[in-house]
């Protein structure tokens, strides 16, 4: 049986960018707040041809920056 992870050491495990909806789901948040996180600036991302993506090692490093404040 694999160990529960923390949401940083899980999301650096993925490979790929991940969605709003996915990033929602990992963090437990709605789609409409990581919408307005992105808004005011207060969450790492990029856009892809108009599409939110975000890096998921760069999103694990901002959650332990969270977590230290």
């Amino acid at each position: 049986m694999e160990p529960i992870l923390d949401i940083p050491a899980r999301l650096e495990r993925r490979r790929k960018a991940l969605t709003v909806a996915e990033l929602a789901e990992e963090l437990n948040l709605s789609g409409k707040t990581i919408y307005e996180q992105v808004s005011k600036g207060h969450i790492p991302y990029y856009k892809i041809a108009g599409s939110i993506r975000f890096d998921p090692v760069r999103i694990a490093g901002w959650l332990r920056l969270q977590e230290a404040a």
